[in-house]
């Protein structure tokens, strides 16, 4: 209903009409109720922004204002924020978080993405939760289904320059199966060299990155 309503209340006025207005480029990139809007020029930004509220009122709806902000980000940003003693300006979109960074070879600019804070924690939560409640399950299938449950974790979230992320998430779940499974048994009935024998016999899946941000392809 979000992608319905949004199309012609948001994507159809910004291509139509403000888009036509602005000096330099811009550009409307959008998920359900979730979108996040380039430009070239602050001043097209900082108008889009109170155009926004204006435009999004007329059809009953409002824009969330801890959730919006107008930044500068990009080649410019990075070097504006060093002038300043900062650090450019990172934003979170769909679950990760966008921040300005360098090529391989260190020079130029190019915008990466990791995991955000917010979503790892909520995540893990999640994960932690359902181990609670999967106590009766047995070994094998309470095993399975984390498999499961941390291929979907790297299939969404594995994408260039997020190994590191994705990593970590996977050595905590690992420690939250150690833990429960201890518990399951006598006290300290695990330990961590019999845990990792385990996972040797029976390994969890690898991270790693399943989705290219440059040639669109998945592995």
């Amino acid at each position: 209903m979000a992608n319905i309503y949004l199309h012609y209340t948001l994507d159809l006025w910004f291509e139509k009409v403000y888009q036509k207005s602005c000096a330099g480029f811009a550009r409307l990139i959008r998920y359900a109720d979730d979108f996040v809007v380039c430009f070239q020029y602050k001043s097209d930004a900082a108008r889009f922004h109170k155009e926004l509220g204006k435009r999004l009122g007329k059809f009953r709806l409002e824009v969330e204002p801890t959730k919006t902000k107008v930044m500068e980000f990009g080649r410019f940003a990075v070097h504006n924020a060093k002038r300043r003693g900062k650090r450019a300006e990172t934003f979170d979109f769909l679950g990760l978080t966008h921040y300005c960074g360098t090529r391989k070879d260190g020079k130029g600019f190019r915008m990466k993405r990791m995991t955000s804070r917010k979503k790892f924690l909520a995540k893990l939560k999640i994960f932690k939760e359902w181990l609670k409640k999967a106590r009766t399950l047995k070994t094998k299938e309470l095993w399975e289904t984390a498999k499961a449950k941390l291929r979907g974790h790297y299939n969404y979230y594995g994408v260039t320059d997020n190994l590191r992320g994705i990593a970590r998430f996977g050595k905590a779940v690992e420690s939250l199966l150690f833990k429960w499974l201890n518990r399951r048994g006598k006290r300290n009935c695990l330990n961590w060299e019999k845990f990792e024998k385990m996972l040797k016999r029976f390994p969890l899946p690898k991270p790693r990155i399943r989705v290219s941000m440059f040639n669109f392809s998945v592995n």
